[in-house]
Parts: C-alpha cells; structure tokens; sequence
C-alpha cells in the first residue's frame, strides 16, 4: 500500500532517527546535565541566547548596554545568534509559549535545558532536507535516507552543536545549496539556488563564507562533470550563478552588510606562527576528532564498477578532494578567513561521504564477490596504512574497536547481498549503515565529548554555583540594585574567567567575551590605555586592572572582591560583605555625561604614557584628529629605584629567573610615596617558545599565554596598577625573559579627585536600547559634551533637534559638540548601512520574485 503522505512519513522517520542519535545526551538530560559546552558552551552561547531572547521579545533589536560597555548586538552577535534562523524560530516558539504562560523562565538555566531538543529537531530538518536532495539526484528514498544518516549524525554534528551551537546551523544550508545548484543545471531554474544563497548568508556570515566556498567547490567540479544529458550550457550555468548569486547577496543585505561590518570592526592579531602545506597527523579512519570516515564508504570507495555511475563518481571526487583538503592547514587556514588553521568544513566531507554511500547502494545488485573481495583488501590494507602512520594509535580506543567490528560487519553483509541478492538484504544493509551510524554517535558524544570534552561536568549545579552563577553573588548584586536610583552605573565582577557574567547575572559590566568586540574597545583596553585584564587572551575584555581613574570615567561605580584581596582600587570604601566576598564602592564617581572644552588629540598623546593620557581624559577630552597640546606630563620615577635581583639574574634588558620563582626587586632609594597607587610599566616577553606564565607584581596577579598559542595578543608592553608601596616586587616562573622599557609613575590622584567634586548638569537621562537621551545645562560654556557610549559607526545624534556630529572621543567612547545653555541631546542606533542594506535587500526580493513568477507564467507551470 502506497504511504498518502510520504513526506510526514520521512520528517516523522528523521525525527526518530535524530533522537536515537542523541540517545546519550537525552539520557544526562534526564539527570540534570546539559548539551553546552563547559567553556564557550557555558560562556557564550547560553548567555547571548538569554541576551538576544530578553531584547527581541522586549522589542530592541538592535542595540544593549549590557553587553560589555555596549554594543551594537544585531551587528557583533551576528556571528553567533541574532540573525540565526534557527535562532529566531526558536525565540518565536518561546514567546509564544512564555505568553500563554507554559513557560515562567527564560534564564541561562533554560536555555541549557531546551540546547538538546532543539538540536533533535535541527538535527531531524538536518537529515530530512538531506534526504529530499539525495532522492532529488535520482536515489531512491531508502538509500537517500540511508546517506543522509551518514552526513547528519556524524561527529563534527555534535561537536558543532555542544561547543559553538551556531556551527551546527550549518548542516541545514548546505544540502539547501547543493539542491539549488542542481537544480539550475538539470532544470534550469535558478529558485532554490537563490534562496539557499539568501538564506545561508543571512543565517551567518561565517558560515556563508565556508558553504559558498565550498558551493564554488561543487559547481566548478560540476561544469565539467555532468549528471544527466540535458544540462544547461557551461557558459549559461556561470552566468545563471552569478547573477542570482548576487541576488541573494543583495537580499541578504540587511543582515549581511552590518554583519561584515562588525567584522571589519573588530581587533584580532594576525595568526603569525608558519602554517604547514600538508599535516598527516590527523587519522580520518579511526580517531579523528572531526570527521571519520565510515567503513561502507572505504569499501565502497575501493569498488571500481560503482565508478560507472556518474553520481557515485561525482561524490567519490569530492570525498578524493575532501582528504586532500583535510591534510593541509593551508587549506584549513584558508577555510578560516585566512587565519589560524580550524578545521570546521569537514561536514562537506560528510555529505560527499553519505551521498557516496546513497549512490552505491543503487548499485549493489551488480556487484560481484571477486570486486567484493579486491575491494575488502584495499580497505585493509588502508586501515592498516592508517594504523602505522598514526604513531599515537590507541588500538584499545572504542573507536578502534568500532572499525574494527563494523568493516568485516559491512563485508559480510555485502557478501550476503551478491550470494543471495533479493531486496531485504538491500534493506538489512542499509538498516545496518544507519544503525552503525546511530552507535557511532552515540559512542562518540559519550567519549570524545562528555569525557575528554569534560561536558558531564555541565549540570544545573555547575551553572548554579560559583564559578557560574553564585547565589552569595546574586544577593550582593540585589543589595547594589536594591539602593541604587542611577540609569547606568557598572560593577566590576567576573565569575572565575568567565567575561559575559554580567549577562548571566543581570548587572551591567566591564567585560565582555565574543569573537568579535567593537575594536575601538579592544584598541582602548590593549595599546591606549594598556590595561590588564588579568589574563591575556583575545576576543574579550575584562575589568579595568584596579585602576581609579579608569572605574570613574567608566561609571564603574562598584567592585566585587574576594575577601583579603589587597587590590581594592584607590577610593573605594566598603559597602557590604558576605561570607567570602565584599563590595565597594566608588567615592570618586563621575557622571554618564559631563562636558568638557580643553581637547587633545591622540596623536598628541601617542607617546605619553596610560597615566598621562588618564589625565587628560579627565581633565577635557581626546580626540581622534586634531587637538590641543598634551596636559601636563606625569613624572616618571624610574630612577629613585633601585633594581636588586631575586632568585635570577638581571642584566641588559635579559631576565634569567633561576629559582622556582624569581625576579628583580624596585626598591625606592629616598622617602615611601604612601598616599595613591604605583603605575609599573615594562615591555615583556618570554623567550620559551610553549610555556604560558604567571606575572606577579606585589600582590597582584595576572596570566600570559605561551608563544603558540593561537590566542595570545602579541600585546607585551604592560602597565601594572599596585598601591602605593616603598618596594615593587616583579615575579616570574623559572625561565628566560626580555624584560625592558621599565618605568615607575606615582599617582596621587590629584585629578581625580578635583573633577569628582564637580557636580553634574545632565538630568532626564533615560537608555532605552537604542535610544538614550538626556537634557544638559552648559553653565559651563563648554564645547563638547561627552558620554560613555562606546563609539561605532551607527549612532546618530541630535541637539535641540538638529543633527549633530559624533565624534570619537576618549579613544573610544562617543561626544557631541553642544552650545551654550540647555542641549537636548538625542542618540540612536542603528547597524551600520542599515538604511541602504534594507532597501537593497527589498529591491533584490521583488527583482527574484519577479523573474521567477516571470519565468513560471512563461513556461505555463
């Protein structure tokens, strides 16, 4: 009997089989643990989800004061949430949902509780589109299934999915892709291939970036190999994929643009260690973290009579150029905007590899037990290639178990299949495939990912605890809110190393972790100010190194610190405490806006030490281009030091530390400055090629990264906030250093204090997403007007209703020139180019329509 609706019946069968691949983590779920990540699992995914889910169904969609000192989300959390598909369906389910009062929460703890089903139901879109495409080539729906089980529940599926979620997005867009390629050279109807290329760069630029290279891969391969005998011209099928592939660029504009812009907008160091042509490290049959490929595909891959089939031979190329790829960084590299190698486009490997298999199983009826047994041979004796190159093989591992077990399974069956060739052993075989494909799943979420990716420590304890999210902290944090009547003042707390905590526990800031921040954010925190984050690493910004002056030009009017912590900042005093923690606040705050009229210009300043450039931010403001002289400069006391040496050996810049630890000691040769902090500045660097260190300077503490590692900043001058003290004490761990450039600034915090005691003009301050706006009292006669709104390109503003200038100001905050007397002062955002994107992606829909409905009335379908 004929299924009505096969359709439901093969979404119904994908929804089963991506559930049985998610057996194991179904299984933590049921015990309380979690489908995220332990690092950026935890420290991105989940709080951008919260972020994002909280502004969209609050109706801002385009900008937050709660991410890091600001940003503009639509734009900088385009590489992970805000424009994601799969994202914003879920968000709609949500809100429906939380509006009929199903659902009371949408905190971190949510978001981590739905990360497994929501994978089940991408995953299940996953294998159904796939299959649909197979069939589409001409597969038949068993064997289609049957290869779509080998692309969706492959490793890199569940590896994208727990550790970078918006990866895994990737999987759906691709098979979407390869649909529309194929359907401009079998039909030529260039539909699906816009709106795959559409969709796809809207989802995510980074992905776009992979899948059209790859899609570039596919239709260049394709000109020259033809599936069917009525394919559109080479000449005609170029043009047809450039011209809508530039359509569904222009449709994709009004995420697309802004996206790129952040991009273009944020501050990573180039990847400077050399990059290797080839690398054959990596085992791709039994170990691979990213992709392995599965036994049928190796035997199948071997069967010269398969080749006959165009199809079979298009997949078998692709998985050829797919290995050659995989073993080259290069190649890696290339796939990563030309950065450190990532290997993240191995899914296409997975594709290939399932639709080798699809096709090959249409073919198995003329298979014969002599190619069946020439082709197991050279399965083996690749596996046992495999085996002596991997020196690091673990023949005990389940995944060499696995292969071990599943090739004579797949053998046997094959031989099964040509001794008695009837249609159920078609069936077992291709059960068989899927089932394996099922186990291997399983097995690889349970050891690669939960073990060695330490995922079953991620449980409702971890995330409600500290170190995540602590209760001590919560209580503290509503005491602050509780007396607090300020539209915007910030905390400096982090939970371990963990940047977006401020989102988890709802305050407002100083740090932030994404991979792409606003650079003149990272430029401020890096090279302007030189500030310490107490750990080096990119993408993210932290804290404000204990530095008063910094805490209150930022409004960082509160610090949370661990009890006998020596660094509190200059200023504060004790508000609260509990059992571990204790906060403070500011007695030196300055207002979210405050005039000024003496400007200096950065380049004035480019040789001026942090200090000095502190100066001058508090006593005016500093601007991009042209400004004032330089204010005064602050002493350098370098010289009433002396240098003695601890534990190592100091001598012309070259530090040898011999001791476990060791260092020099900066001993004040004539009467203790007591009253203020200690600015020690110093250019370090480590002459060990792999070893990561610890820096100590009195009692504070901060990490540094090896020099291979792909996150070190390459950012060595330092600056050091400590107390007032007659003895500086620089420590390091047993090793060679290039320590130069020293130099000691004495901070009195004459400046601070002087501007603290004005009082504040501003009043009617409202922040509403996108919008801040305040009225202010230039008694002063000032020229500008300056505000800690991080600058970027996007923000508008007007003065008593006239469109004002925005200027970058204090290296990366916002200003406005104002006039004498009351300014009503207006800010907006929006992405950058927003207005023109719109218009672009408006105009690209109706000319794709048009030329599709066009088309269809002319053919009469």
């Amino acid at each position: 009997m004929q299924w009505k609706y096969p359709n439901v019946l093969l979404f119904f069968s994908c929804l089963v089989l991506s559930a049985a691949g998610h057996a194991v983590f179904l299984s933590q779920w049921v015990r309380g643990h979690f489908m995220i990540g332990i690092d950026d699992g935890a420290s991105q995914m989940m709080p951008f989800k919260k972020l994002l889910y909280e502004q969209y169904s609050s109706g801002e969609f385009f900008y937050s004061f709660d991410f890091g000192l600001g940003a503009g989300t639509f734009s900088e959390l385009s590489y992970y949430f805000s424009t994601s598909i799969v994202f914003l369906i879920t968000a709609a389910v949500v809100f429906a949902l939380e509006s009929l009062h199903v659902i009371e929460s949408t905190d971190v703890l949510f978001w981590a509780n739905a990360a497994v089903f929501i994978s089940i139901i991408r995953l299940a879109f996953v294998l159904f589109i796939t299959a649909r495409v197979f069939a589409y080539m001409g597969i038949s729906r068993l064997s289609a299934f049957t290869g779509a089980a080998l692309y969706g529940l492959s490793g890199m599926y569940f590896r994208h999915t727990v550790y970078w979620e918006f990866f895994a997005d990737a999987y759906l867009w691709l098979p979407l892709l390869i649909l529309g390629v194929e359907k401009v050279f079998r039909e030529q109807k260039p539909g699906w291939f816009l709106f795959a290329i559409a969709i796809s760069l809207i989802d995510n630029f980074y992905f776009a970036y992979i899948n059209m290279m790859l899609t570039a891969i596919y239709i260049t391969v394709r000109l020259f190999f033809p599936l069917t005998e009525s394919e559109i011209p080479k000449r005609k099928a170029i043009g047809t994929f450039f011209v809508f592939g530039l359509l569904g660029l222009g449709i994709s504009a009004i995420s697309f643009v802004p996206a790129v812009y952040a991009y273009l907008n944020n501050h990573r160091p180039a990847f400077q260690q050399a990059i290797e042509w080839v690398n054959l490290t990596d085992n791709i049959l039994f170990t691979s973290r990213y992709i392995v490929l599965p036994a049928i595909f190796l035997l199948f891959w071997t069967i010269p009579a398969f080749y006959r089939s165009r199809l079979f031979r298009l997949f078998a190329l692709f998985a050829l150029i797919g290995v050659l790829l995989h073993y080259s960084p290069i190649a890696a590299s290339l796939f990563n905007g030309f950065s450190a190698p990532q290997y993240r486009w191995e899914y296409f490997m997975a594709f290939v590899s399932g639709g080798a298999v699809a096709a090959g199983l249409e073919r198995i009826g003329g298979l014969t037990m002599r190619q069946l047994i020439a082709s197991s041979a050279f399965a083996l004796l690749a596996y046992n290639l495999a085996i002596r190159i991997d020196q690091g093989f673990d023949a005990g591992s389940w995944q060499a178990v696995f292969v071990s077990l599943s090739l004579p399974a797949a053998i046997l069956l094959l031989a099964a299949a040509i001794r008695w060739p009837r249609p159920l052993l078609k069936k077992i075989l291709a059960v068989y495939i899927v089932a394996s494909a099922v186990v291997f799943a399983n097995f690889y979420q349970a050891d690669t990912i939960l073990e060695t990716g330490r995922i079953k420590n991620v449980n409702e304890e971890l995330l409600t605890t500290g170190g995540y999210d602590s209760l001590e902290i919560r209580s503290l944090l509503e005491e602050i809110h509780a007396q607090e009547s300020d539209p915007i003042y910030r905390i400096d707390w982090m939970e371990d190393v963990r940047n977006n905590t401020p989102i988890v526990q709802e305050f407002r800031g100083l740090s932030a972790y994404s991979s792409i921040l606003n650079k003149n954010l990272l430029y401020f925190y890096l090279y302007d100010l030189e500030i310490d984050m107490g750990r080096e690493s990119v993408s993210r910004y932290a804290s404000l190194g204990n530095r008063a002056n910094l805490h209150s030009l930022l409004q960082g009017k509160y610090t949370i610190m661990e009890k006998g912590d020596p660094n509190v900042p200059y200023g504060f005093e004790e508000l609260t405490a509990s059992e571990n923690f204790v906060v403070y606040r500011n007695t030196n705050n300055l207002p979210f806006a405050r005039s000024a009229s003496d400007s200096y210009s950065e380049a004035g300043l480019e040789t001026s030490s942090p200090l000095v450039r502190e100066h001058a931010m508090l006593n005016g403001i500093v601007l991009d281009g042209d400004g004032g002289p330089a204010p005064l400069s602050t002493a350098d006391h370098t010289q009433q030091y002396q240098i003695q040496e601890q534990a190592a050996v100091y001598d012309n810049g070259l530090l040898e530390v011999q001791g476990e630890t060791g260092g020099i000691d900066l001993t004040r040769k004539d009467g203790a400055f007591t009253e203020g902090d200690l600015y020690v500045s110093f250019h370090l660097e480590n002459e060990a090629a792999s070893e990561g260190f610890i820096l100590t300077v009195n009692g504070y503490e901060t990490s540094r990264k090896a020099n291979d590692s792909i996150y070190r900043t390459y950012v060595d001058d330092l600056t050091i906030r400590i107390p007032a003290d007659d003895t500086i004490q620089i420590r390091l761990p047993q090793g060679s250093y290039r320590l130069t450039e020293l130099q000691v600034f004495e901070e009195a915090y004459e400046v601070l204090e002087a501007q603290a005691q004005k009082s504040s003009n501003a009043a009617n301050i409202e922040i509403d997403g996108s919008t801040v706006t305040l009225d202010y009292d230039n008694v002063e006669q000032d020229e500008y007007l300056l505000l800690n709104i991080p600058y970027e390109r996007g923000w508008k503003a007007s003065v008593n209703g006239e469109p004002a200038t925005v200027l970058k100001a204090n290296y990366a905050f916002v200003a406005v020139p104002i006039k004498t007397g009351m300014n009503a002062v207006e800010f907006t955002y929006r992405p950058p180019y927003f207005g023109i994107a719109s218009a672009v992606s408006l105009l690209s829909a109706l000319v794709g329509l048009f030329y599709i409905f066009f088309r269809k009335r002319q053919s009469g379908s």
